[in-house]
């Protein structure tokens, strides 16, 4: 057995020694998706970028040193194959990894292409073999092949950028192509004078500053009890089991009861609750841990590393509480209580209004992790009023923000700085600190999107891209509450307990559908009118809400059979739809009933005018 570091450059581009990695069959396809691996693995490369691409302020100046990023590890077992002057290495762990990293670099590699960059050649060294290394077999022209027969069609399909018309049976490796090609071209055209230098900037990142550590395993290792050992569950002492010990030893010597201590405040992280996991991607830990780095982010308004949670805790508790040490644990279980109300909160609870209900729950869809010390803080420390007004403020920011597709990566810092506002000017209050530092934010990373920001990309962008099918939901029903008279007394209650799900109006498969195709004349300049059809099929103006078991009786339905259901679903009764029957009402004259482009369009105007009313900022 042998264990090397390796870049992407080494790994893929080694002339000495040319390298195809082939996955076994017997390994499952591959399950990485946005909010768990593709977003934290972006952020990670995106950070790497924007320092390699800052200019230098002297010539003087040193450059600043770039840590590389560790991805990881994988494990290789060499064969006796070779396609010409290229060796075959077996990936016996590590595919999903090592995937997604050749999908980040070819969408990289297609977008320099599309701006005729110099970087694309340089790219397409990482994830081509040269025609001498494959013998000119298409079918070995890639660096890497995925285990599943599905997977392999999607990834040459996708990397030769030929995508067929039909479905894919597992579509999740288009999907990470075309999430990363999106942010990677956003972030080429932040600067379009400078693109060539981002380019090379994210050449840089991605081909020499990641790392990976590969483990190739020699004739007499036995593959399977490494790939069982590497892949075991271990049971390390996590930080809260650290903060626990700490306080009992430190309460120990200020001689203090230990058993009370116990009983009146740490007993709460006795509850089971507390080992579950929260979070994505690498931010995935327990929620006594999550807890914790919010608590002190809280009470410090700092910026605390993963890792580095227990010292910062010990710190702030010996320089704030001296010999207090039971008062430090009495105000951690106060707020360890309402950290954990806030994740399993539903509408059983009736002594906060259903706005705060409706807040924490789309707050959970959200993912806004990054906010909870402003919550947990405003929930403790402020009156209801404000709570509540500072509430919709947040809210209203984070939805519109996820509408425009304006990445999450301030959020921290963001947080962090309306804490420290609103515990420094608490004359102002809470809800009108927050308010007027949002309003005066400007850049991509903090502003807060205009109505006509809201509108343009309601009106004609893919609300299921940037946004999940959860979020896509979340949207739904508070334009579907905002339809009932009453909404703010029961309708969050009762559209919680049903089982909707999103549907499309105009299905996605419309050309097996026996749906019409586009007109000509909806064609322009960049798009044909199949395109403009496929953007605008994901819109907010096409899609509804409907119960579940409606599904499969809506599926690749006409039109026809469609607005029958739909005028089912939208009756007078508890359970109806008032989405559906907006959807319907325009479309109830003398002339035919049609779903059409305009039609779609129409209504995403419609929709957009309630959201903005729903999620309102500031003029």
């Amino acid at each position: 057995m042998e264990v090397h570091l390796h870049t992407p450059e080494t790994l893929f581009n080694d002339p000495e020694r040319p390298v195809r990695y082939v996955v076994p069959d017997y390994q499952r396809r591959y399950v990485w998706e946005q909010d768990e691996q593709w977003e934290p693995l972006w952020a990670d490369v995106l950070r790497l970028a924007d320092q390699l691409v800052k200019p230098r302020r002297s010539r003087r100046q040193k450059p600043q040193a770039i840590v590389r990023h560790f991805l990881g590890s994988i494990v290789l077992m060499p064969t006796d194959d070779s396609v010409n002057d290229a060796s075959i290495l077996t990936v016996v762990d590590g595919q999903q990894r090592l995937l997604t990293l050749q999908l980040m670099l070819d969408a990289a590699r297609q977008q320099c292409v599309q701006r005729h960059l110099e970087t694309a050649r340089q790219l397409t060294t990482l994830v081509r073999h040269r025609s001498a290394d494959y013998g000119g077999d298409a079918g070995h022209e890639f660096k890497m092949t995925p285990s599943d027969d599905d997977d392999q069609l999607a990834y040459r399909d996708v990397m030769r950028g030929e995508l067929r018309t039909e479905a894919y049976e597992s579509p999740l490796i288009i999907d990470a192509h075309e999430r990363f090609s999106d942010w990677i071209g956003r972030w080429l055209d932040e600067q379009p004078r400078e693109s060539g230098q981002r380019a090379a900037a994210l050449y840089s990142a991605l081909a020499h500053h990641l790392q990976i550590a590969a483990i190739e395993l020699g004739a007499d290792d036995n593959e399977q009890i490494i790939f069982e050992t590497l892949n075991s569950r271990g049971t390390p002492l996590r930080t809260f089991e650290l903060v626990r010990n700490f306080l009992l030893r430190e309460a120990k010597r200020q001689d203090v009861d230990l058993k009370q201590l116990q009983r009146d405040h740490l007993s709460e992280f006795n509850l089971k609750w507390w080992d579950g996991k929260t979070g994505t991607g690498r931010q995935r830990r327990s929620h006594a841990d999550a807890f914790l780095h919010h608590w002190l982010t809280m009470k410090t308004t700092q910026e605390i590393q993963l890792g580095q949670a227990f010292r910062f805790f010990k710190d702030h508790v010996t320089n704030k509480y001296d010999r207090r040490i039971e008062q430090a644990a009495a105000e951690l279980s106060e707020y360890a209580k309402k950290y954990r109300d806030l994740h399993t909160w539903n509408y059983t609870h009736d002594h906060l209004s259903v706005r705060f209900s409706n807040f924490v729950r789309r707050w959970k869809t959200l993912q806004a992790e990054a906010f909870t010390p402003l919550i947990l803080w405003l929930w403790a420390n402020e009156s209801d009023t404000q709570v509540s007004k500072a509430f919709a403020v947040l809210e209203s920011y984070i939805v519109r923000r996820l509408i425009c597709g304006l990445d999450t990566r301030g959020y921290p810092g963001m947080a962090r700085k309306l804490l420290q506002l609103v515990k420094e000017n608490p004359r102002k209050g809470a809800a009108k600190n927050i308010e007027e530092h949002l309003t005066e934010k400007d850049s991509p990373r903090e502003r807060w999107p205009t109505d006509l920001e809201v509108f343009d990309h309601l009106e004609s962008e893919r609300l299921r891209g940037p946004v999940s099918a959860t979020r896509t939901r979340m949207i739904l029903e508070a334009v579907e509450m905002s339809f009932q008279a009453s909404h703010w007394r029961t309708q969050g209650a009762e559209l919680a307990k049903q089982r909707l799900t999103v549907e499309h109006i105009m299905p996605q498969d419309w050309r097996n559908a026996n749906w019409s195709a586009p007109k000509p004349e909806l064609a322009n300049q960049r798009e044909t009118a199949q395109d403009v059809r496929n953007r605008l099929i994901h819109s907010i103006g096409n899609l509804t809400l409907v119960p579940r078991q409606y599904n499969s009786k809506l599926a690749r339905s006409t039109w026809t059979r469609k607005s029958e259901l739909y005028n089912e679903l939208s009756g007078d009764g508890l359970d109806g739809l008032k989405l559906n029957a907006d959807l319907l009402r325009p479309l109830r004259t003398p002339r035919p009933r049609v779903w059409n482009e305009e039609q779609i369009e129409k209504r995403s105007q419609r929709l957009a005018k309630r959201v903005v009313k729903i999620w309102p900022r500031p003029s």
